[in-house]
């Protein structure tokens, strides 16, 4: 038989990647499994990078596909895994799963409904099209935006009952440098115009098809759009890996109707035109209807997933590997591991250094702070971090960016506490997914004998009991205190430390072995 785990960002090679990777590795036990993505990767790589023997896996690249096509490239599986992180691709293999890092926020109260029905309301009445299939997401150019079709792209336009024979522009553009891109429009099976677009890229054209009413259905008519493809990623390295054909911006009625649409929404108000355009697709659910069964990573992904989605599913912590943990003897030294980057899902390294000076200022002394984590190579993200380095001057704070693994499981092993910060300061009920969802750094960091001192919010409080296995706190002067106690009570941090590397086991690579095989099985014995 035959398992597919899908990962678009397999490339990033981070923590979801590692949670791909070995739900990949635990089928291979009993599937032939390929591991799916977009961007090219070897299997050697992925085994480098995350510590994981992938020698009974295939790695697959595949051009990334509209939802139908994707959905048809599915079929081929017994079993296909949707690990992705907030990809909302359907699947129709005989049996689906997907595991929710975190899920996509869709906003279901009251006041959100009303916008959906106004915004439908909108769309139909100001003849907008219906992209039906064929299409990838909207994309923003300069100060508007277009669809990619594939080889084959479906239209449903609207035409005003008024109207006899129906006048239709597509908008469109030839986006590749060197080639002319020859373009069919076909109604019901026929074809009823065929166009050559000369290579122009950014730019877009306008295509005038004359519609006889015999080919309205209704107040419709379906055009079908025909072109040869090409895949940015031959020409561009680093490029997106989809199959493209024509750019389209914009396929419109002539009608006072829709004049008033382009004045409004394409230049008074840009910012609404764009969420009406990807108001069908930023609202549906319908993908998670092909999934037999959807396993968040944590209690905290799950209880978004249930406000943001309104459905639930079993828990499949993700794997960590604590193989390799081992507890060294312990120095004076407080840790904390994590990216060095600026995004929705900082890590609040500064915050961690402002409280380390501020106790070395209330007397703590022969203690060290240690951040260590991977570089985001983004030029603000650099800057991030040398401005982290000029506020830690002056104090022992010590920085190990992209350090190899070997030295890193060396200061885990010596670390005595683990400070984790992500979250803090933001509002949960607002950005939730600013807060940990799990948090892989703080179980190996236990596992490490290393006693966690964590922020009472996200997935963290599912990993440390406070006063337990570590502690956990909310605000910043908590985070010093629990500290302050470990610090004048070695027997305390002893005894956490202990219990922390117990405590460690449940997340470990063969509990997620063993309970993914279950969920498996449970899928087939239906």
């Amino acid at each position: 038989m035959k398992a597919a785990v899908y990962n678009r960002w397999l490339h990033q090679k981070g923590g979801g990647e590692r949670h791909s990777a070995m739900a990949a590795k635990v089928l291979s036990e009993r599937f032939e499994t390929e591991l799916v993505t977009h961007r090219p990767v070897s299997r050697e790589e992925l085994s480098d990078a995350l510590n994981i023997d992938l020698s009974n896996v295939t790695v697959r690249v595949i051009p990334a596909l509209p939802p139908n096509r994707f959905s048809a490239f599915t079929r081929e599986f017994d079993l296909f895994i949707n690990s992705s992180f907030m990809t909302n691709q359907p699947s129709e293999a005989d049996h689906s799963m997907m595991l929710v890092l975190f899920p996509s926020p869709i906003d279901r109260s009251r006041g959100a409904m009303i916008r959906q029905t106004i915004g439908r309301f909108l769309m139909r009445e100001l003849l907008l099209p219906e992209w039906l299939d064929g299409f990838y997401d909207v994309q923003e150019l300069g100060s508007g935006w277009f669809r990619y079709a594939t080889g084959q792209a479906n239209i449903r336009v609207r035409v005003p009952s008024s109207t006899r024979r129906a006048s239709i522009e597509i908008v469109g553009g030839n986006f590749r440098e060197d080639v002319e891109l020859p373009v069919r429009c076909l109604v019901d099976g026929e074809v009823i115009a065929e166009r050559s677009f000369p290579p122009n890229p950014g730019s877009f054209e306008t295509w005038q098809i004359d519609i006889d009413p015999s080919r309205m259905h209704g107040n419709t008519v379906e055009l079908v759009l025909e072109s040869p493809t090409f895949n940015p990623i031959d020409r561009f390295e680093g490029a997106d890996n989809r199959e493209v054909g024509l750019a389209v911006t914009d396929v419109r009625v002539r009608h006072l109707r829709h004049y008033l649409y382009e004045i409004m929404f394409r230049k008074a108000f840009r910012e609404l035109g764009l969420r009406l355009e990807g108001l069908p697709t930023f609202y549906s659910l319908d993908h998670l209807d092909t999934y037999d069964v959807i396993c968040p990573i944590s209690k905290y992904s799950r209880h978004w997933m249930e406000v943001y989605w309104g459905i639930s599913g079993p828990i499949l912590y993700p794997p960590v590997d604590i193989s390799w943990a081992q507890a060294r003897a312990k120095t004076h030294t407080i840790l904390t591991v994590g990216r060095f980057f600026r995004g929705t899902h900082e890590k609040k390294h500064g915050l961690m250094i402002d409280q380390f000076k501020r106790m070395c200022r209330e007397g703590l002394d022969g203690w060290k702070f240690c951040l260590a984590g991977h570089q985001s190579g983004r030029a603000i993200d650099v800057a991030y971090t040398e401005e982290l380095r000029r506020r830690a001057e002056g104090y022992p704070i010590e920085f190990a960016v992209d350090v190899p693994f070997d030295k890193l499981r060396q200061m885990y092993g010596d670390a005595r506490i683990y400070w984790h910060a992500a979250g803090y300061g933001e509002r949960a009920d607002r950005n939730p997914v600013r807060f940990e969802h799990f948090g892989i750094s703080v179980v190996e960091a236990m596992a490490s004998s290393t006693v966690p001192v964590v922020l009472d919010q996200g997935g963290l409080p599912e990993l440390v009991t406070d006063s337990h296995d570590g502690f956990v706190w909310s605000k910043a002067e908590n985070l010093r205190e629990r500290t302050w106690q470990l610090i004048r009570d070695p027997e305390l941090c002893s005894s956490m430390a202990a219990r922390a590397r117990i405590s460690s086991r449940k997340f470990s690579a063969e509990a997620f072995r063993m309970r993914l095989l279950e969920l498996v099985a449970g899928l087939f014995d239906n």
